[in-house]
Formats: C-alpha cells, structure tokens, sequence
C-alpha cells in the first residue's frame, strides 16, 4: 500500500528542483482533471535528432538519473522494447522501491511511446517527440498519468511540478553528458 501511496512522488519527485539538475529552457507543465495528470516538458539540447533518437531508446542508461537503480530492456520486435525499471528513493522520511514494467514502441529518429503494464499506477503512458533545430534537437514529453494513491490530489499537485522539474531536468542533463559518446552512433 505504500507503494501506491507513494508512487508518484518517488516517480516525479526524486528530489526537490536543485540548481544541479535545472536546465536552461527547460518547460514543464502539469494539469489535473479529477484524478488523471496530463504531463508536458520540453528542452532543447545541444544533441543532433539523430543523437537524441539514441539517447531516448538507450533504455539501461536510465540506471544514470537519480533514483533509477535498476532498468532492463528486452527487445520483443524491431520497433517494441519492455521495460522493467526499479527506482529505490527517499521521499520525506520514508524509503521505498517501486518497479514498473513498460513498453516502448519505437518511431526511428522521430521518437517513442510508451505504455506502463504493471507497477504502481492506475495508468501511465506517453510520448517522446524530437523536433530538429539549428544547434541541435528539441525533446518534447506528453504523458498521462492517473495515480493509485491514498494521498489527497492537492497534496500530490504540490509535488508533481517541481518533481517533475527535477527530473527532467537530470534527463536533459545526462544528455548533455553522454553527448560524445551518442554522437558516435549517428557518424555513419
């Protein structure tokens, strides 16, 4: 049960917006109806659409952000990956594991979307989009989130933005860090 209850916020919040994961540009938006969350987030990066494409589907990499401490992909088709990820945070006072099993289908170089089959969550999925600009990419995330939780939706709202800036802001982050190493994948 504390599982639920606290999905979301080991899910968004897996700390407060630090200065060291904030991103320039970095937007986040976050809305409620009744209990389904529409989430949105966008960044641009330095990486080319190809290098993005790269850093979006290198799902065992996710094990870098904060939180992630296992994930595991299994490609099931040319275009479809499962996900199974375990995030091992603190949140407040308490420290909780929770895991999540996705699938991934692919669009090559334009993005992904997912789905989440099991884990903490009454529903869960969205989407990655990578747009090209001039000095490189832009990530643009879309998701819907309905949370399995006790805890009252105001209280989760609190939570939700600035988790989410958090975390966004690390996956742009990490990024920026493997960019050399994502560009040499796309040098053909």
């Amino acid at each position: 049960m504390h599982k639920r209850i606290l999905f979301l916020l080991l899910l968004l919040a897996a700390g407060t917006a630090r200065s060291d994961t904030y991103h320039p540009g970095l937007q986040v938006e976050v809305n409620r109806v009744g209990s389904i969350y529409s989430l949105a987030a966008r960044f641009d990066s330095s990486l080319t659409k190809c290098a993005a494409y790269h850093y979006l589907t290198d799902y065992e990499a996710a094990k870098e952000l904060p939180g992630v401490i296992e994930s595991i992909s299994v490609r099931q088709s040319t275009d479809t990956v499962m996900v199974d990820r375990t995030a091992d945070e603190q949140v407040l006072f308490l420290r909780v594991r929770v895991h999540s099993r996705m699938k991934f289908k692919e669009l090559p170089i334009e993005g992904i979307s997912f789905t989440q089959l099991a884990g903490d969550s009454k529903r869960f999925d969205g989407n990655w989009h990578i747009d090209p600009h001039p000095q490189g990419s832009t990530f643009r995330f879309q998701g819907i989130w309905e949370p399995d939780t006790v805890i009252p939706l105001f209280v989760i709202d609190h939570f939700a933005k600035n988790g989410l800036i958090a975390r966004f802001g690390a996956i742009a982050q990490l990024a920026e860090k493997n960019k050399d190493m994502l560009s040499k994948r796309c040098s053909n």
